[in-house]
């Protein structure tokens, strides 16, 4: 179990996702200007809300990006979980010379760009998420 603290910026996100979801998100962390929450495990879909109206009131009151994720302990679910709606061909976990590696395989170039796009920020965020759930992945690579 990973031990999580979190400033007074993060609480009151929190504590306002609560408030518009009626869900108590499992983590939430700021990359750049986007907030990510990552919900309980089965409850992202309340989270976002019918026609993703929760999104939308979230991103119009706090004025950052928002993105939800659904939790997983399959470390491969949660990568998945990430980049919905692009579905993976595979993702795979693997160990290579003492290290514990992901491989994220994609059919389309342009699925693979909703990663690799602009300054690799999404991928940050999936190392991120991913980091502190699993600290036993040392790296992810993404494949096509």
């Amino acid at each position: 179990m990973v031990l999580l603290k979190y400033d007074l910026e993060v609480l009151g996100y929190m504590n306002y996702f609560a408030r518009v979801t009626k869900l108590n998100p499992k983590d939430c962390f700021l990359s750049g200007e986007s907030i990510i929450f990552v919900a309980p495990e089965g409850k992202a879909g309340l989270a976002i809300g019918k026609n993703g109206q929760n999104v939308i009131v979230l991103k119009d009151k706090l004025r950052k990006q928002i993105k939800i994720v659904e939790f997983s302990n399959a470390a491969e679910k949660l990568i998945e979980n990430y980049v919905f709606p692009v579905k993976p061909i595979s993702v795979n976990l693997l160990e290579r010379d003492g290290k514990r590696i992901v491989e994220i395989r994609f059919k389309y170039p342009r699925d693979r760009q909703t990663l690799l796009a602009n300054t690799q920020t999404k991928l940050k965020q999936l190392k991120t998420i991913v980091s502190r759930y699993h600290p036993e992945i040392e790296d992810l690579r993404v494949l096509q």
